[in-house]
């Protein structure tokens, strides 16, 4: 398993990353508060993952998400997504925060995106990768 991990200057570990040999896609898991600066590393560790091996999907959650992240929302949809989708990717499984302002962070992300990617939110991981199989396979 490749498995990358972000932290904090604190130490704190607020991005994860990895793929499971059996699956198609990457998996990322968002923990605490995120900042442009955090997303910006995040997004970057993942596109650098994308360069590295190719995929067509991720699986991103937000499940440990606290408080927005609308600050990184430009980054995401116009500077991320379009490099992501260069480098293949297709399919955008987004898990959502139990918060409400996590959720509406993805939502204007979403709206920005304008249609760049195939994007849908789950309430369940489970919901995500049972999509995201039914699309890669």
């Amino acid at each position: 398993m490749d498995r990358k991990e972000l932290k904090k200057a604190n130490g704190d570990v607020f991005f994860e990353a990895w793929r499971m040999p059996e699956e198609l896609f990457i998996r990322v898991n968002w923990i605490g508060i995120q900042t442009l600066e955090t997303v910006v590393m995040g997004g970057n560790q993942l596109l650098a993952m994308l360069r590295e091996k190719p995929c067509r999907g991720i699986l991103n959650s937000n499940r440990e998400l606290i408080g927005p992240w609308e600050s990184a929302v430009p980054y995401m949809a116009y500077k991320w997504a379009p490099t992501a989708e260069i480098l293949g990717l297709k399919y955008f499984a987004h898990v959502l925060s139990p918060g409400i302002f996590g959720q509406r962070s993805y939502e204007v992300f979403n709206q920005q995106l304008k249609g760049q990617l195939r994007t849908r939110a789950f309430e369940m991981e489970d919901q995500a990768m049972e999509w995201l199989n039914r699309h890669l396979d």
